[in-house]
């Protein structure tokens, strides 16, 4: 089992360098006032970090209401 989650692990490794590989292209990114121009893969990989980061607190929030609303209040 072990030896197919490594296997897994790497064709998915080989298939995040392969869409970076192909999406070096500069793209001007906009928000608000601010502007960048920034590789594609880059973008990419920053929304999907921002993307781990609001979900892991948002289960996190989730969580601790859910405990709040089981402890009995006096």
């Amino acid at each position: 089992m072990d030896t197919l989650l490594l296997a897994i692990k790497i064709v998915i490794t080989l298939l995040v360098v392969i869409l970076f590989a192909q999406n070096i292209v500069l793209v001007e990114v906009r928000f608000l006032a601010w502007g960048a121009r920034m590789p594609l893969a880059l973008l990419l990989l920053a929304i999907y970090v921002l993307g781990m980061v609001s979900g892991k607190s948002l289960f996190h929030l989730l969580g601790r209401l859910r405990k709040d609303r089981r402890r009995p209040t006096r």
